[in-house]
This record gives structure tokens, sequence and C-alpha cells, in this order.
């Protein structure tokens, strides 16, 4: 979740930067898409690691948390279940409007009266490594799992869940 909200912030701090605008309203007059190329992929992908779709970093984890609390705590489970379900869909509103909010072809006379600066390559190399960190955390969960599982299992912590004493 770390990784790809800080993404997601890195991605509106280099739309804040051009645009001068967080207001959804004023993204949503802007062909984004076609300005910022890179920043409209970047962000959508950013966005479906945010909403835990397999093969990012949110989805083991998503995954662990409901499964851990299913078992003794079905009303939780559901509960964050829908959550989640709650989260995509703002997630995916943030996404088209912010970047994708005009629709159909607007008149090229429309969108010649912005320009925006390219994002640069250290921007560009710093939202690369964060994607490319939850993609591997996605497809390799054990990476964090093995170091994760450990703790779970001493007596200390099955102490505090209430499963035994240190």
């Amino acid at each position: 979740h770390g990784i790809s909200t800080g993404a997601l912030f890195l991605l509106v701090g280099l739309l804040y930067e051009r645009t001068h605008t967080r207001q959804l309203d004023a993204l949503q007059a802007l062909p984004l898409h076609r300005l910022l190329p890179f920043a409209a992929v970047t962000f959508v992908l950013a966005g479906l690691a945010s909403m835990g779709l397999p093969g990012f970093s949110g989805f083991p984890a998503e995954l662990t948390i409901l499964m851990g609390t299913w078992p003794t705590r079905h009303l939780w489970a559901l509960g964050a279940a829908a959550g989640v379900l709650v989260a995509a869909a703002f997630t995916l509103r943030a996404i088209q409007v912010s970047f994708f909010g005009q629709t159909g072809d607007a008149p090229a006379a429309a969108h010649g009266d912005h320009h925006f600066d390219p994002i640069s390559l250290p921007e560009k190399l710093g939202a690369f490594l964060l994607l490319a960190t939850t993609i591997l955390i996605g497809l390799k969960p054990d990476l964090i799992l093995d170091w994760v599982t450990p703790a779970l299992q001493s007596p200390y912590f099955q102490a505090v869940i209430g499963k035994g004493t240190p």
C-alpha cells in the first residue's frame, strides 16, 4: 500500500507542478492523457496497484488480510471486502476524471492552449522504481512474507493475540 500510494502522491505532485491545480473539475477539462501520456499510464498502473489487482503488491496484502480475518470475524471481512470495492470505484473515478475526463474528439484549438513541461528523466525513474517494486512484490509476495511470517508466529505475537503465553 505504501509503495502504490507513494507512486500516486508522486504523480499528483507531477501534475500539480505542471497544471497548478488539484481540482478535478479543472483537470477534467484538460486532455491530460494526450498532453502527459507518461503520467496517465503511470497513474493508471499505480491506481490498479492501489486497488489490489493481481500482479501488484496490493493484491497479496489485501488477500492475506481478508483470509486472516475471515475465520474469526466474517462480518469484519465482508466489511473490508466492501471497502476494497468502494476504494476501487473511487480510484477508477479519479483516473477517469483526471486523465480521461474530456470525452470524444475535442477540436484541436481547444487543446492547443495547453502546453506542459514534459516529465523529466529523474521523475520517470522515480515513478518506474515505485511501479517496478509494486509489480515485483505482486508477482513474488514471499519477498516480504518471508520476513513477516516468523514475527507473526513468534510466542510474543501469539500472546498478544491471545493464543499463548510468552
